[in-house]
């Protein structure tokens, strides 16, 4: 598979709220699913788009917040070098210009925004793959953007941040939010220093 900005998008979307997955071999019945699972209309329609650019095929948009496909060919395409399992799903090794598409959609489907004026503004996201998180955070540096990881009190699940005005605002510039309600949060988030 070569990595374009469509690719690097449903690879990330897929590592964070995706699925790809076939029957066990012991049932005589085949079936392979590739599907991605989200309650945003802009996420679900922006992966089928870009899912129809790369492989020629469009996606089933359903009421329940999935946009899915089965289709034996792109499954074996699509895991041939990759898990999307979310304890083993890797960073893949894109370009930098590729690593934006990715992180966004990753973002866009795992992370929020948090904006109390004077006390807390930050981009978080949890995620039980540390391995992966720690492939994030140098793609992060990557693009100039600091952040932290911190392991959950008592669970296995790590915690990485995006703090201070000049890290959120390269976030912006460099990733940002195509969900609605989290860009704009972004925003409010950055508008928030200047007001006194």
């Amino acid at each position: 598979m070569k990595f374009d900005p469509n690719l690097s998008a449903i690879h990330g979307y897929l590592c964070s709220d995706g699925y790809v997955i076939k029957n066990p071999e012991t049932q005589k019945h085949k079936y392979y699913h590739i599907g991605f699972r989200n309650f945003n209309q802009t996420l679900l329609e922006d992966y089928q788009k870009r899912f129809e650019k790369v492989f020629g095929l469009k996606p089933h948009l359903t009421n329940e917040g999935r946009c899915r496909i089965q289709n034996k060919d792109i499954y074996f395409k699509l895991t041939k070098n990759y898990s999307y399992y979310s304890y083993e799903w890797e960073f893949p090794k894109i370009s930098v210009k590729n690593s934006k598409y990715w992180l966004r959609s990753f973002f866009d489907a795992e992370a929020w925004v948090e904006n109390y004026p004077r006390k807390s503004r930050l981009i978080g996201l949890d995620c039980c793959n540390e391995k992966g998180l720690f492939q994030i955070q140098e793609a992060l540096m990557k693009l100039n953007i600091k952040s932290s990881i911190k392991k959950r009190k008592g669970r296995t699940i790590w915690r990485i941040t995006i703090c201070g005005k000049e890290n959120l605002k390269i976030f912006q510039k460099q990733v940002n939010f195509l969900h609605p309600s989290k860009k704009k949060k972004l925003q409010e988030a950055l508008n928030s220093y200047v007001l006194k």
